[in-house]
């Protein structure tokens, strides 16, 4: 959800092609709507952007970004079109910001961002956090850790 006081990380899974290793925003804790699975993706980004594969995609994406003027965000939002808040709920009351000021995100393996590639995380619409490669930028830990 995008208003309010509400955070929204929006990871770019379009370097990776095919994994199981998804995940979501743990804090602040998301509404999701019923029966939808809060570890896999909304869209199936196929190469956005010729970037091949293989050798320097997080160079490669961020040189594409920069040449075409585009944020993560402006690309997640062109490819997933009426699913802009993902699977969450929209008709719910927005989290508060969490008090340390930190969003807790969890892939379904051990926590951290499960993807090559960028990030960025938005209050309303301001970015507040962005990461040229997530996987290695935020590599998180297990719900015992603080990261």
């Amino acid at each position: 959800m995008l208003t309010g006081a509400t955070l929204s990380a929006i990871a770019l899974l379009a370097l990776a092609v095919n994994t199981d290793a998804h995940g979501n925003v743990k804090e602040p804790k998301p509404t999701f709507e019923s029966g939808k699975s809060t570890v896999e993706w909304v869209v199936n980004i196929d190469n956005f952007w010729d970037v091949g594969s293989g050798g320097d995609q997080v160079g490669k994406f961020k040189t594409m970004a920069k040449e075409k003027g585009m944020s993560v965000r402006d690309v997640v939002l062109e490819m997933v079109k009426d699913k802009k808040c993902g699977y969450t709920r929209t008709d719910v009351d927005p989290q508060p910001i969490p008090s340390d000021g930190n969003v807790k995100w969890r892939s379904n393996r051990d926590g951290g961002f499960g993807h090559t590639g960028p990030c960025e995380v938005y209050i309303d619409d301001k970015m507040v956090a962005h990461g040229d490669n997530c996987e290695e930028d935020f590599p998180g830990g297990g719900d015992e850790s603080n990261k």
